[in-house]
């Protein structure tokens, strides 16, 4: 236990030493950080009048939407340098494919294959992305990476040709997907705490790696469910788009745990082996030119709709709660400024988000169903809207969904600690308490067990909330009663596939389904895109996702938010699986 205390200690004092080394060094790095950050992209024009090819850098984790006052002053990047260019944002490229495929001084693009983090759904989307460029301009894509993995594999089968790095060190990993979780339970009995959940549905996961000791039997088949729908939806894209036949792309997952360069290129997943700057110099780089014709994407957004007529792009994106990414202080205003635009004729709202607090996503779900009641209002479902994702979603005309995307999780939990042996036998500690005003007072205090009256006053709360959440399901998708929803609900994820067949959205697509069906709802000919949410401050957007200890620190905070919610929440543990 004091081992568990000096690590806990340990990282606490290096986290805050980091913090402090961080604001010291940031004055440097706000006079140095813009002609470091222009010196880095040299090799990538920021112009169109030479033309050429479009860059798309996808190494990264790939954010829905962000829009800062500054660009991201990262100290780590800064000083100890970076990628030339960081990962667009799902929306920069859309934009960026759109003008692309209409620019004729865009020759085609390359999209340079990295460490890519990202949802099956959205790689989905640029897939789609990519098709619809190349129907529309009959323009080359190449797709260039050092090593692939499954995820950017997929993206990469996009383009017309694929090309690796020859020698050592270089992979294509093909074998298959898998979902691994840490459970918490014989660690937590060893301490002395005592979880004690209440929940709905057998099958809402969140908190199981808290209370168990390895995956529930409902919830190991729900999961196996979602990998298996992206494995086949992966597999037969691959084998449709790089003409092999998708029996031999799943037996070789048996066969092979990654393929070298060359038997990648045997088995044509690939079409060339070539290093990265001989790449540049033969197929990129203009005759008598020292340098490739890169065109930024940033190059591609300048130019801004002008229109008479509008729809809404809002992207909601991160947990739901009042701290949260996703919060009602926010939300609310952005909606009813929308609401009274005259210029916006519907909305698209687009989310990713795994869910949160029950009064956030309430609140936000009833200002959608204001909203809609003037204007037409369709979902776009990202990676994942489950839980309060879908909460917030039901009460829009139209819910658009990739097949991949993990929707559902109609469910609610709590969590409470006993912390007493923890605190008594561990670290010798004793509390004490004087109540006032009633019996229960202390009910949701952690050093003491909730009495049998005490957890049945809370299960009846959660069964309430329930309830609510059905109402909402069958009000806003109009199912017969919410016994109907309840057969499909108790928690369970679903694929957007799969959630199409019993009701859940209307229909599968992405981003401009969404778009397509908002403009029909509002009998739009023509009409530009209005995006949203406007910038906002935050430090981590100014100190960069590298930033020392950041990552960690959210990792931190993320293993304990959705694992110890303070109150009945909307959560989907299920949504936070990682698919490689």
């Amino acid at each position: 236990m004091w081992k568990f205390l000096r690590l806990l200690l340990a990282f606490l004092i290096a986290f805050f030493l980091a913090m402090i080394l961080g604001g010291v060094l940031l004055v440097g790095t706000f006079t140095s950080a813009a002609i470091m950050l222009s010196q880095k992209d040299k090799s990538v024009s920021t112009s169109l009048a030479q033309g050429g090819w479009l860059y798309l850098p996808l190494s990264g984790k790939l954010r829905e939407y962000e829009k800062s006052p500054i660009p991201s002053l990262s100290i780590t990047i800064n000083l100890f340098g970076g990628p030339k260019e960081k990962v667009p944002t799902l929306d920069e490229i859309r934009q960026a494919l759109e003008k692309a495929a209409q620019e004729e001084k865009i020759q085609g693009i390359v999209l340079r294959m990295g460490d890519l983090s990202a949802s099956p759904a959205q790689v989905q989307q640029i897939g789609r992305w990519l098709r619809q460029f190349k129907a529309r301009s009959k323009k080359p894509i190449y797709a260039y990476g050092d090593y692939f993995t499954e995820l950017t594999y997929y993206l990469a089968a996009y383009a017309d040709t694929i090309a690796m790095y020859p020698r050592s060190g270089t992979l294509l990993e093909w074998n298959g997907l898998v979902s691994e979780q840490i459970f918490f339970k014989r660690l937590l009995d060893k301490w002395g705490i005592k979880p004690r959940l209440f929940r709905t549905g057998g099958y809402k996961s969140a908190a199981e790696n808290i209370t168990e000791e390895r995956f529930s039997q409902t919830n190991k088949e729900q999961l196996t469910e979602l990998l298996g729908d992206i494995w086949n939806e992966w597999v037969d894209t691959i084998a449709a788009l790089r003409k092999i036949p998708p029996e031999s792309l799943r037996s070789w997952t048996d066969t092979y745990i990654f393929f070298s360069p060359q038997e990648a290129l045997q088995h044509r997943l690939v079409d060339t082996l070539v290093a990265w700057d001989d790449l540049e110099r033969k197929h990129f780089t203009p005759s008598g030119k020292k340098d490739p014709a890169w065109v930024s994407y940033k190059a591609l957004l300048a130019e801004k709709d002008k229109a008479e007529e509008y729809i809404a792009l809002a992207y909601m994106e991160g947990a739901v709660g009042p701290e949260e990414e996703v919060s009602a202080e926010e939300w609310l205003p952005l909606l009813k400024k929308i609401e009274e635009d005259e210029k916006v004729k519907a909305v698209v709202l687009r989310i990713n988000s795994p869910g949160g607090a029950v009064l956030e996503s309430d609140k936000i779900a009833r200002a959608i169903q204001r909203l809609r009641q003037r204007k037409p209002v369709v979902v776009s479902m990202s990676g994942v809207a489950a839980s309060g994702g879908y909460y917030i979603s039901a009460y829009a005309n139209k819910i658009v969904a990739e097949p991949t995307t993990i929707t559902g999780s109609i469910g609610v939990i709590a969590l409470l600690l006993d912390l007493t042996d923890l605190a008594e036998k561990e670290l010798y500690l004793r509390t004490d308490r004087i109540k006032v005003g009633g019996k229960y007072a202390d009910f949701m205090s952690p050093f003491r067990e909730p009495t049998l009256v005490e957890q049945q006053h809370m299960q009846n709360e959660i069964d309430q909330i329930y309830r609510e959440f059905l109402e909402v399901v069958r009000e806003g998708r109009r199912y017969p009663s919410v016994e109907a929803v309840h057969t499909i609900a108790q928690g369970r994820v679903w694929s957007g596939k799969d959630a199409l067949t019993i009701g859940l959205v209307d229909t599968l697509g992405g981003i401009e389904t969404a778009v397509k069906a908002a403009a029909d709802l509002a009998r739009l000919a023509t009409y530009g895109i209005r995006t949203y949410p406007e910038g906002k401050w935050r430090w981590q957007k100014l100190l960069g996702d590298d930033f020392p200890f950041a990552q960690l620190w959210r990792q931190v905070q993320g293993s304990i938010s959705p694992s110890f919610p303070q109150g009945p929440q909307l959560l989907c543990a299920s949504c936070e699986i990682k698919v490689r």
